[in-house]
């Protein structure tokens, strides 16, 4: 559940789709590390989460290559009041991170011929028959369909939402921002209804599917969709933000329960773990995860650097990367993929002003540097 308002509004817009917060209130990665030689990758790493270290909100960093774990720390504290360090094993609401994981489970009923890319989504949801119906499965993943972002609306009622409210009430204001296919516009709206299109077709819960087809295939025991009596039973991170000289709770919301733009809690284990299990294919088929991650392509041609869920994107370098960041509530988080030596990073903090993309990049590099031992 990154970027809760719509802040993609033309193409021209794109970085800020990937930035969410102000970089000036963030707390970023200390710049002008210098590749000293000598210095390991451990030292290099604590180094650049040394910020983090005390009382204080902070962070759980991993790294991994094809699912070995290269490097793991926790930094902070996941509960202030109580003083819990945060670990690896620590769970952290990774927000829109869990958007590629909706999109993988649409893959998959794609796969069982349940439901067709390019057909309209109003054929499995009768809420969008007569005013969205040129809008299709597609177009929702892709954040191409013109649904306007539900999100203020609902943050004014102040009252729980489901999914299926939240496209009871689009379906009251019957309008798209735009032709479906002519722009592109980060949506959690349009992510939040293919978590309802994913209930209505395999006749399942969210969470239940996700965990069935997704958590416990990859042995991800340690995460889950939210859930109240989970929470309190696991071992995970309190969210905050920063206040006048303290750090208060920001933790909860009545729209928990909007699943499909994000609501999993994971750890940096398990992300490792997800990582080997989904890019090595036994989630789904070649061309399942080759339709996954091709960028999209508007009307006109553009190429819009976001597959389904994934950012699709290249670094500074050249290099290919997949990624996706995350921030809600009191949580930010980063998970980054380069494809050609499967080198992974991900970064959940407890703090909506940390900057996990520039933390990501920069771990990443940390392992990709021939200087570092």
């Amino acid at each position: 559940m990154a970027w809760r308002h719509p802040i993609v509004r033309v193409l021209s817009m794109w970085a800020a789709a990937f930035v969410c917060l102000s970089l000036a209130a963030r707390v970023t990665a200390q710049e002008g590390l210098q590749e000293v030689p000598g210095r390991t990758r451990d030292e290099r790493m604590r180094e650049i989460f040394a910020a983090f270290d005390g009382d204080r909100p902070g962070v759980a960093v991993g790294v991994f290559r094809h699912g070995k774990v290269l490097y793991t720390a926790g930094h902070g504290l996941a509960d202030l009041d109580r003083r819990i360090p945060i670990d690896p094993d620590t769970a952290f609401h990774i927000a829109s991170i869990g958007k590629q994981m909706t999109a993988a489970c649409v893959m998959m009923l794609v796969e069982e011929g349940k439901v067709r890319l390019d057909a309209p989504a109003s054929k499995y949801l009768k809420e969008m028959r007569g005013w969205a119906g040129a809008v299709t499965v597609r177009d929702l993943l892709q954040h191409t369909s013109g649904l306007p972002d539900a999100y203020p609306e609902m943050e004014e009622e102040g009252k729980v939402f489901t999914g299926a409210d939240e496209l009871r009430l689009l379906a009251r204001g019957k309008r798209l921002d735009f032709e479906p296919g002519s722009q592109f516009q980060y949506s959690d709206s349009g992510y939040d209804i293919l978590g309802v299109l994913i209930e209505r077709v395999s006749r399942h819960s969210y969470p239940r599917f996700l965990e069935e087809r997704v958590l416990r295939p990859a042995g991800m025991a340690s995460s889950f969709v939210y859930d109240k009596a989970r929470l309190r039973q696991a071992k995970r991170a309190l969210g905050y933000e920063r206040g006048l000289g303290y750090w208060k709770l920001d933790d909860d919301s009545p729209l928990n329960l909007l699943y499909g733009s994000g609501e999993v809690y994971s750890t940096v284990h398990d992300l490792a773990r997800y990582d080997q299990t989904l890019f090595g294919s036994p989630l789904l088929r070649p061309s399942s995860m080759a339709e996954l991650l091709k960028p999209a392509v508007l009307e006109d041609g553009t190429v819009v650097p976001y597959g389904f869920g994934w950012r699709v994107d290249k670094d500074e370098s050249g290099e290919p990367f997949y990624a996706h960041s995350g921030n809600w509530l009191g949580f930010s988080a980063y998970y980054l993929h380069y494809p050609k030596d499967g080198l992974a990073v991900a970064i959940l903090a407890n703090s909506a002003e940390v900057d996990a993309e520039s933390l990501a990049f920069e771990s990443a590099a940390v392992f990709r540097s021939p200087a570092a031992r």
